[in-house]
Order: C-alpha cells, then structure tokens, then sequence
C-alpha cells in the first residue's frame, strides 16, 4: 500500500526528512532552511557526512537514486540526520 499511495509525490523532487538510498547507502534529506531542499546526510560513521543534491534530483534519480520507506531504521544517525 506505501508504493500506491504514494509513488506520485516520490518522484516529484527532495524533500525535508524522506529517507532517500543511493548505490547502497542510505541517508536522510535535511532542513537547510531555505527554498531548496537536497543536502543529505548519509548514514554512515563519518561526522557530518553530507552531500548536496539540490536541484539535482532527475539526476540522483537517473543514477539510482531513489526514496525509500519512512519506517526504515538506520545504523548511525536519527531521522532528522543527527548521529546517534
């Protein structure tokens, strides 16, 4: 049901909090507090392990990327990309 319900806002662009996966590695979309959204923190044991996607994602998309499901668990950081 997650997939139906909502595979058309999934593709329409980064937004704060989706939990995104990219060759992998799985990271979280965080709050920049501007207009733009796309800077993730990836969840891995590295301090500060962001990458900046803004307005770039046909392109996360075209290489693999995609959103994921909001119930999954990640390892090394909190949903709102801080470590854990």
């Amino acid at each position: 049901m997650y997939r139906r319900s909502v595979r058309w806002k999934r593709n329409q662009g980064f937004e704060v909090g989706a939990k995104v996966s990219l060759e992998g590695e799985f990271g979280v979309v965080l709050n920049t507090y501007n207009e733009f959204c796309g800077l993730i923190c990836w969840d891995t044991d590295v301090e500060n392990d962001t990458e900046d996607w803004t307005g770039m994602f046909g392109s996360f998309q075209d290489i693999g990327g995609e959103v994921i499901d909001p119930d999954y668990k990640f390892k090394f950081i909190n949903d709102d990309g801080s470590k854990k």
